[in-house]
C-alpha cells in the first residue's frame, strides 16, 4: 500500500515537473486578428495563461495627442519599457504566457525573446491578405486608416515563425487548436 502511494507521488512530481510554463508570442501587423486568437487561447488553456498586448500600453497615450514626432518616440520608449518591465514578472511566474505584438523594431521584439528565454518560447505569424486587414482596420474606432497598408508590407513579419495562420481562412478557436497542437507535438520552438 505504501509502495504504490510512493510510485503515484513519484509519478505526479514527474508530470508536474514536465509541466513548464510556456510562451506563445503572436506577431503580425495591425488587425491581423492577434488579440482574438490571444483570447481563444486563454480560453483553451489547461493552465491560467497571461494575456499581455503591446496594444494595452499604446492605449494609455492618445498618440494624436503627441505634438511631433519627438513625443511620439518619447511615448513608444514608454510603451516598449512598460511592456519589458510587465513582461518581466510575469516570466518569473509559472503562468503560461501570451503575447501579442505588432513590434516592428527588432530590438525591442528580440528584447521580449530575452525576457521568455527561460522557458519555452513559440513564435506565431499571424497574418491576412491586406485588403482584409483594411477592411478590419476600417471598423475599428482605435484604428487610424493606412496603418495595416504600412505594417503589412514590413519585412520584419517575413522571419521564420513556429507556426504561421492567415486569420482570414481560419476561425480563431481553429487557429488556437493549431497552435495547441504545436505545443502537445513536443516540437521545438526555433527560439530554443
Amino acid at each position: 500500500m505504501v509502495d504504490n502511494a510512493v510510485r503515484v507521488a513519484r509519478r505526479s512530481t514527474r508530470t508536474l515537473d514536465a509541466m513548464q510554463p510556456t510562451a506563445i508570442v503572436l506577431h503580425g501587423p495591425t488587425s491581423a486578428g492577434k488579440t482574438t486568437l490571444a483570447k481563444a487561447l486563454q480560453a483553451t488553456s489547461p493552465v491560467p495563461a497571461f494575456h499581455i498586448s503591446l496594444d494595452a500600453f499604446v492605449t494609455m497615450s492618445n498618440r494624436r495627442d503627441m505634438r511631433n514626432d519627438e513625443e511620439r518616440a518619447e511615448a513608444y520608449k514608454l510603451h516598449c519599457e512598460n511592456l519589458r518591465s510587465t513582461l518581466a514578472r510575469i516570466a518569473q511566474t509559472d503562468f503560461d504566457i501570451i503575447l501579442d505584438l505588432v513590434l516592428r523594431d527588432e530590438a525591442e521584439f528580440q528584447a521580449c525573446l530575452r525576457l521568455l528565454s527561460g522557458r519555452a518560447t513559440y513564435v506565431i505569424g499571424v497574418f491576412a491578405p491586406l485588403h482584409i486587414l483594411e477592411d478590419r482596420e476600417r471598423v475599428r474606432a482605435d484604428r487610424a486608416s493606412g496603418i495595416a497598408r504600412e505594417q503589412a508590407a514590413d519585412s520584419v513579419y517575413k522571419r521564420q515563425y513556429d507556426l504561421t495562420l492567415d486569420t482570414s481562412k481560419t476561425t480563431p478557436e481553429a487557429g488556437a487548436a493549431a497552435i495547441r497542437k504545436l505545443l502537445s507535438d513536443g516540437s521545438r520552438p526555433t527560439t530554443a
